[in-house]
């Protein structure tokens, strides 16, 4: 399985194209707020097209075909959850994000609760967007390595170091600007493959789907009350309803976009550019699935109950494969472009949201806010050791994934392993918005009583030794439903904040 000179030379090419980008911006960072946010003048098209293609990253880009070969439809119902929680984002979210002159969303926790609510809720992203960094690498190094044969740790290597350089240079206006082409890229290349299987097979999406319902992959449960069943249509809809309305509330990665537009307004439109880019790539994906399984199916021969469970097995690695084997030259590495991108946007995003919460949220987090240019070393500095640690997680993953007791498909391990704290996150911020009596213990306790279920949600078969483990598309409602009924519940036991404090937050937000 090999790729061809030209291909390597358009991935080269692919890869210092970036990096000329990160230097090109890089004159213009000289202070936090360019750093940061782009001195909040970034066009709403660009930066909803950052958001999705941060948010999609190379864990949905490479599994979702493998999840529509292998499990069918039932996944695909999420593109319901992200229609419906647009009005939330939109009315609600963007204008209490938008109401305070703040950076990261855990300033607005340090106003609302104060500076132990604070600092609690930075260190989880921190954590928990570094696991996620690492999976993402992992995930695009593995798809890599499938269709090259090279060691994953260089593929790592080269991954990481590359993203690192270009977010270190040119800060949040390369990144979205970067961004905005990595997402062009996945979009071209979801559409690419359908088109040219069907030319390749002289067929069209519905012979596809025929043998695919012929397969009995067509349909997905409704509703189960067993919460082991892996995937329900009301499972899926719940679980990224509440990851969108949360990840847009309580993650620093998505708030930090939408703070950074001019406006209001702007950071609506861009809700919507992201929304609507993110269902189209999703279905176009469960396309590719739908189109490769037809194609692995007339390449094969057998019976297709038989084919059914033998291409199950290996769905993971079918759309690298294609990519590799079947692809003209050229056109093989523009789409092993697309996977890289997948990966980048999310890391890059990643490595300066991140920054910009330890200088935001710690090292600054005591003097006032800095005007005109600014010693912008310490800043670069951290961006750079935030891209290394993410590499270092990064091998420590791909050495516990070789791992034979590891036996999730991607789609579950991103799930159950980077969405533990989304909901308890995402609470701490929509708790305080909808209800003026809770005070930071109330808030706290939520927030513990959350992260803990989602726990116990995620890994009840390794907790407790059993082969029956609750689904992954339970973790999230199971975790956000907890952490608000514990809140609102203890806000009734602790005191209530201060009607001065209160009052300053009203003050600061009619400014």
């Amino acid at each position: 399985m090999h790729l061809s000179l030209l291909d390597f030379m358009v991935i080269a090419a692919y890869l210092l194209g970036l990096s000329l980008v990160g230097f090109y911006f890089s004159k213009q960072q000289t202070s936090e707020a360019a750093y940061f946010l782009g001195n909040r003048r970034l066009p709403w098209p660009v930066v909803g097209l950052s958001v999705m293609a941060s948010l999609i990253s190379t864990l949905t880009y490479l599994s979702l075909p493998g999840e529509m070969i292998a499990y069918g439809t039932g996944y695909f119902y999420s593109v319901i959850a992200l229609i419906l929680v647009i009005p939330l984002v939109t009315r609600l979210i963007i204008p209490a994000l938008r109401q305070l002159p703040v950076t990261t969303v855990y300033e607005y926790f340090d106003r609302r609760y104060g500076p132990v609510t604070r600092s609690v809720s930075a260190l989880v992203f921190i954590f928990s967007r570094l696991l996620w960094m690492s999976l993402i690498i992992y995930t695009a190094s593995f798809a890599v390595h499938q269709m090259t044969a090279w060691d994953i740790r260089m593929i790592v290597l080269v991954i990481g170091v590359v993203t690192t350089v270009y977010t270190t240079a040119g800060g949040m206006t390369a990144v979205v600007w970067t961004d905005c082409v990595q997402g062009v890229m996945l979009l071209a290349g979801a559409v690419f493959v359908p088109v040219y299987i069907a030319l390749l097979t002289n067929s069209d999406p519905s012979v596809w789907w025929s043998t695919f319902s012929q397969a009995g992959r067509a349909e997905a449960p409704v509703f189960s009350w067993d919460i082991t069943v892996r995937i329900t249509v009301v499972g899926i809809v719940l679980n990224d309803f509440v990851w969108s309305a949360c990840t847009h509330g309580g993650d620093q990665l998505a708030v930090q976009r939408y703070l950074s537009t001019a406006s209001v307004e702007s950071a609506r439109r861009s809700v919507w550019m992201f929304s609507v880019t993110v269902v189209a790539l999703i279905l176009l994906l469960g396309l590719v699935g739908l189109a490769l399984f037809y194609f692995e199916y007339q390449q094969a021969g057998a019976p297709l109950p038989t084919f059914a469970d033998e291409v199950a097995a290996r769905a993971d690695g079918v759309f690298p494969e294609f990519i590799a084997e079947q692809l003209p030259r050229g056109v093989s590495g523009l789409l092993l472009g697309a996977i890289l991108s997948a990966a980048m946007s999310s890391l890059s995003s990643g490595i300066n949201s991140i920054c910009t919460v330890i200088i935001t949220d710690f090292v600054n987090r005591n003097r006032k806010q800095a005007t005109g240019e600014q010693n912008m070393k310490p800043v670069k500095i951290t961006a750079f050791s935030v891209g290394v640690l993410g590499i270092a997680a990064a091998l420590v993953v791909s050495a516990v994934m070789q791992s034979e007791s590891v036996r999730w498909n991607l789609v579950e391990m991103m799930i159950r392993l980077s969405t533990l704290f989304v909901a308890p996150l995402g609470v701490l911020f929509l708790a305080g918005v909808l209800f003026r009596r809770v005070s930071a213990p109330a808030a706290l306790a939520g927030f513990v009583a959350g992260s803990l279920c989602s726990i116990l949600v995620a890994f009840r078969g390794q907790i407790f030794q059993s082969d029956d483990n609750i689904s992954f598309t339970w973790i999230m409602p199971f975790s956000f439903i907890v952490s608000i009924l514990v809140t609102f519940l203890a806000s009734f036991v602790f005191a209530p904040p201060s009607p001065s404090q209160l009052a300053e937050l009203d003050a600061a937000s009619d400014k």
